[in-house]
């Protein structure tokens, strides 16, 4: 019986595979012809409507499993993005952030607990650099802010402010039919060094990061 589920799930897995490619394929494929689908116009030349260009999706942007018996936390972070492909060799974005802390601490004679949440927006540009070398390549600009929650030593108490974080670096996208993509980043925050408070939002200068859309 467990080898039956086995095979079930894994045709449903394959089933869903194949639907998956259906939905995301171009459905004015070029590729016979040898040339990648237009991502901003139809074969034929005509532009493709506004929601046509337009990309929905995000990613995690930060994960990690804390363990209550040492004090370590549990954090989780989601990214939703909405971009738009202004050309074909340009694409324009804009996306939330969201970020939930907890932090437990088991002791003795006590239990020490410890939540809050971390949000911001931002915006977005990437540009195909040398299309005919390295297909899907970009060169990306952002531009993000986060509201923080940070301790006041002299107050004895938790404050929050707004801190900046200008984002440059690249991103090479894997193209999943005319738009959709995976796309993995490498961007290095200019206010990381300049701004103390940057490094409640990132613990480093280098910002690596994962996204669908």
């Amino acid at each position: 019986m467990k080898h039956i589920g086995k095979l079930v799930l894994l045709s449903a897995l394959l089933s869903s595979s194949l639907a998956f490619a259906q939905i995301t394929e171009d459905p004015e494929d070029r590729r016979e012809a040898g040339r990648e689908p237009l991502r901003t116009q139809t074969p034929e030349g005509r532009p493709l409507p506004f929601g046509q260009r337009l990309r929905i999706g995000g990613g995690i942007s930060s994960l990690q499993i804390g363990n209550a018996q040492i004090g370590t936390p549990f954090i989780i972070g989601v990214s939703p993005v909405v971009a738009y492909q202004a050309s074909e060799r340009l694409i324009l974005g804009t996306g939330v952030n969201y970020v939930y802390y907890r932090y437990r601490l088991r002791l003795p004679n006590q239990t020490i607990t410890d939540q809050f949440n971390q949000f911001g927006v931002r915006g977005f540009g990437m540009y195909e650099v040398v299309p005919s070398l390295v297909p899907n390549l970009f060169a990306h600009a952002e531009y993000e802010g986060n509201n923080i929650r940070y301790p006041d030593n002299v107050a004895r108490e938790y404050r929050r402010r707004w801190v900046t974080a200008p984002l440059l670096g690249l991103t090479y996208s894997q193209r999943i039919g005319r738009l959709a993509g995976i796309n993995l980043s490498a961007l290095y925050n200019i206010n990381y060094n300049a701004d103390i408070y940057s490094r409640y939002v990132y613990g480093s200068p280098f910002v690596i990061r994962v996204s669908f859309f």
